[in-house]
């Protein structure tokens, strides 16, 4: 397969993404999400605008990323929020884990599963539990995306990490 102009694969006429969402997969979302139908239906109309092919990869995601922080240097993140995002670890976010990640990201429903999803951001290494390195590779990133230089208003990402760790850190 190819590459299209947006860095997705171009989908062969047997591989193409449903152009709508089965009553099946309507429903999972509906119980899933805050969405209505219609978002539901609106949201699924732009991720196949986005990924043809139902599908958004690691590449794409950070193009995307960069539309709403256009002066930051998001790499290090996206590609943290993206492991996060790819719940099934394949490579790749379907519609999915996009819509489910986007719900939880974006609204106070579930605080529960804001935090699990968070906690998954961090825990870099996916063993259960977040150490120091963990912690100061995001806060890193984080500042990059932000464009935060260290200046004197600004901690050191080293000295936030320790602060941040030794202030949650209940073991």
């Amino acid at each position: 397969m190819g590459q299209s102009v947006c860095g997705c694969s171009k989908p062969s006429k047997e591989h193409l993404a449903p152009r709508k969402l089965s009553e099946k997969e309507v429903r999972f979302l509906l119980e899933r999400t805050s969405y209505d139908r219609a978002e539901i239906d609106e949201w699924h109309t732009q991720f196949l605008k986005d990924s043809p092919d139902g599908k958004l990869n690691k590449k794409m995601f950070l193009k995307q990323y960069k539309k709403f922080n256009p002066n930051g240097k998001p790499e290090k993140l996206c590609e943290h929020v993206f492991r996060a995002f790819d719940a099934d670890h394949n490579g790749f976010i379907d519609f999915n884990e996009f819509l489910i990640s986007i719900n939880l990201t974006s609204t106070d429903l579930n605080y529960k599963k804001k935090l699990e999803w968070v906690f998954s951001l961090y825990d870099i290494d996916a063993n259960g539990s977040i150490d120091k390195n963990e912690f100061k590779t995001i806060i890193e990133a984080i500042y990059k995306v932000l464009d935060v230089k260290q200046r004197h208003s600004f901690k050191s990402v080293e000295q936030s990490a320790n602060d941040l760790f030794q202030q949650i850190d209940i073991a």
